[in-house]
């Protein structure tokens, strides 16, 4: 996804794999995901709003907490918890890349 300064739900929810009420839901139980709204009621999220949200993805998908505990590991420790969420989604990024480089190196070299 192209670096903006704001992106809409849809777009988020793409980003990061989740249905866009679920990000809404979200927005309603975890106070520090909160993105602008247009006049209209558009939601623009920023890029540190998107990292909050795959923080809060982390805690409740990979680390199978509840809403109260990843609210309180949250609070006690935002930036460790999105640091690490930053961290692994690099970290998959990365695989992703390496995993399509030998793939095209496993490529007879008349198929390219």
């Amino acid at each position: 996804m192209a670096k903006r300064l704001y992106y809409r739900i849809k777009e988020v929810a793409d980003r990061v794999g989740e249905e866009a009420s679920t990000i809404r839901y979200w927005e309603a139980v975890f106070p520090h995901i909160a993105p602008n709204t247009t006049p209209n009621g558009t939601r623009q999220y920023t890029e540190k709003d998107i990292q909050r949200i795959m923080a809060v993805q982390h805690l409740l998908r990979e680390k199978k907490m509840t809403i109260d505990g990843a609210r309180a590991e949250l609070k006690s420790h935002r930036d460790k918890v999105e640091l690490r969420s930053n961290t692994l989604t690099r970290l998959r990024s990365i695989h992703s890349q390496l995993l399509d480089l030998r793939r095209s190196l496993d490529e007879p070299i008349g198929m390219q």
